[in-house]
């Protein structure tokens, strides 16, 4: 059996949307891997504790906000700790209000491994301290449930599930994908923007997602690929254009990748179109998927999904990484190059960006019109309209010559 096929026969394997919001990560930093060693409603995780897990971190492990909130208590005073429920009052705590009823509460930790004081915001992988042996305690390791906010620093727990694990049991290994998360993500506005899968802008379908700390600005997503018709889970790159263009689209294809099929898509703002076929499997780096006009507005997007041919057996990882779209030609003001014919009279067009509308005169070319120097005086500015206006108009001579010749030829009749 596949590693994807197994995993969605586990019981742990749930949903990623939390029953207590907001959406919660793992309660440790990004990247590190842990292993539950008691999960809820089993073992001591009866009655107002049953919704918490046991994570095995070891004594001066971090511990980190599963989400942003505020710091609604801590302790961080005791040194005692035993294997008896008469320690089950000496344990330092911090408990981080989500300010929607519910709060996370990390139990056992390390005396003064935390600097945090009541009322303190937090935001989603800020360390908030270490584990200790403190409290009733056979062992090290940090108690994590979300509970009711109450009084105490030990209330009510209420079912809860972390995104991409669900509800973790006994025995499952989970690396953390609580990492820092980045800004919102820039419109294209016709300069080279990279769109991260880490802000809002990536949207993911289902909950066959896993987190790895490597790839552009040290993480990826990644799920197993399926021989099917159509994806199951799906990836999508969505951005506003406000400056509409052609540019070169570019994924970042990290380290451990291993299908050879992944299937991009667009959607410009003509119309869903099939972008590239790339072989994630050859290495890392930037590689490119085509160039497309984009049109401006909304909802612009690139598009992933697990359906790259390859049977689920074969475990073959699909990577989620950045999206990069650079203008084509970029070079952008004061990049327009000379062009034109020297004899033809007959501005270029500048190859950057800049149109050619120098005046042709004989023996130069046109000029970008980003390369034209305004001059300081404005009759000098009046004198250079009046050349690029008339040169290049009239045969050696010019106008002056020819109405010379009439004025002659008006008076010589009269």
């Amino acid at each position: 059996m596949g590693l994807r096929a197994a995993v969605a026969s586990v019981v742990w394997l749930a949903p990623a949307v939390a029953l207590a919001t907001p959406p919660l990560h793992t309660p440790y930093p990004c990247g590190s891997t842990y292993q539950v060693t008691q999960g809820h409603n089993t073992g001591s995780h009866t009655g107002m504790g049953a919704w918490a897990w046991d994570i095995g971190i070891g004594v001066g492990g971090e511990v980190a906000s599963p989400a942003d909130g505020t710091v609604r208590m801590v302790r961080m005073n005791s040194t005692t700790g035993g294997c008896s429920s008469s320690y089950a009052n000496d344990a330092n705590y911090v408990v981080v209000d989500f300010g929607d009823g519910t709060e996370a509460l990390f139990l056992h930790l390390q005396a003064g491994s935390s600097s945090l004081q009541m009322g303190d915001p937090v935001k989603q992988g800020d360390v908030v301290g270490r584990v200790g042996l403190t409290g009733w305690v056979c062992g090290a390791h940090l108690h994590f449930q979300i509970q009711q906010t109450c009084a105490s620093w030990w209330c009510q727990s209420v079912p809860s599930s972390f995104v991409d694990y669900g509800d973790p049991g006994y025995g499952a290994t989970l690396t953390s994908n609580n990492c820092p998360v980045l800004a919102a993500c820039d419109d294209v506005d016709g300069g080279t923007t990279i769109i991260d899968e880490r802000t809002a802008c990536f949207e993911r379908q289902t909950s066959y997602w896993w987190s790895e700390a490597s790839g552009y600005e040290d993480h990826h997503y990644f799920t197993y690929a399926i021989d099917a018709p159509a994806s199951e889970t799906v990836g999508t790159w969505r951005f506003d254009v406000t400056t509409g263009g052609d540019y070169r689209v570019e994924a970042h294809i990290p380290a451990g990748a291993t299908t050879t099929g992944a299937q991009y898509f667009a959607d410009p703002g003509t119309g869903r179109v099939a972008l590239a076929t790339v072989d994630q499997s050859q290495g890392a780096g930037w590689v490119e998927l085509g160039t497309l006009t984009f049109v401006v507005g909304d909802e612009r997007y690139v598009e992933l999904g697990d359906a790259t041919g390859e049977s689920a057996q074969d475990d073959r990882r699909v990577t989620f990484d950045a999206i990069r779209l650079t203008p084509v030609g970029e070079g952008g003001a004061g990049g327009g190059a000379a062009g034109g014919d020297p004899s033809s009279g007959v501005g270029g067009v500048g190859s950057g960006g800049g149109a050619g509308v120098g005046a042709g005169l004989p023996g130069t070319t046109g000029a970008g019109a980003n390369e034209l120097d305004e001059p300081d005086d404005p009759a000098a500015a009046a004198d250079c309209a009046c050349h690029l206006e008339t040169a290049g108009t009239a045969p050696d001579g010019g106008w002056g010559a020819f109405a010379l010749l009439v004025l002659l030829m008006w008076r010589r009749r009269s």
